[in-house]
């Protein structure tokens, strides 16, 4: 099964069986999107609208070949590219499939085998507003009175985010 194929067959499947609306879907999407001169398509990407109706990835499928095996170098350089790939779109869910078996991982660290695992679009959407408040709110505290840095630490360093906020204070 050519590439094209297993990506129309993901797309199927994240339609049917995640309920992922056709238009939150996109294909072929250029690295440069998220990342001024960054290299690489990307071959499916799933979206939600955030509270201004943006576009924000929130699953990102990297499809091969069939007859590419998930194991082995070719894999540690695909999961090599959507870490890089994380860390420019912060979709925080990756996926490598060859049609037949497919490698996912997602934010919280966990890897999973099976496309059972695999989260509804609800759900995604659930936990992108989720986590969007729980980094507003981090914001919002970090920009109270304190370090003329805007991180919020005080003297005694009581936010809550311990020395790692990244101020340097």
């Amino acid at each position: 099964m050519s590439k094209q194929l297993v990506k129309e067959r993901v797309i199927k499947y994240l339609m049917e069986d995640l309920l992922v609306p056709h238009d939150m879907i996109d294909t072929d999407v250029a690295l440069s999107e998220f990342e001024e001169g960054a290299e690489g398509v990307l071959d499916v990407v799933v979206n939600v609208k955030d509270k201004e109706d943006y576009y924000a990835p929130v699953m990102i499928v990297q499809c091969m070949d069939e007859d590419i095996k998930l194991e082995g170098e070719v894999v540690q350089k695909q999961i090599d590219f959507l870490e890089d790939v994380d860390n420019m779109t912060m979709a925080g869910r990756l996926v490598l499939t060859n049609g037949d078996a497919m490698m996912y991982a997602d934010w919280t660290g966990e890897e999973y085998d099976t496309e059972a695992a695999l989260p509804t679009y609800d759900t995604m959407v659930e936990e992108f507003f989720k986590m969007e408040e729980l980094a507003e709110n981090h914001e919002q505290h970090h920009n109270e009175d304190g370090h003329e840095c805007g991180c919020g630490h005080d003297d005694n360093h009581d936010c809550g985010c311990g020395d790692d906020c990244g101020c340097k204070h």
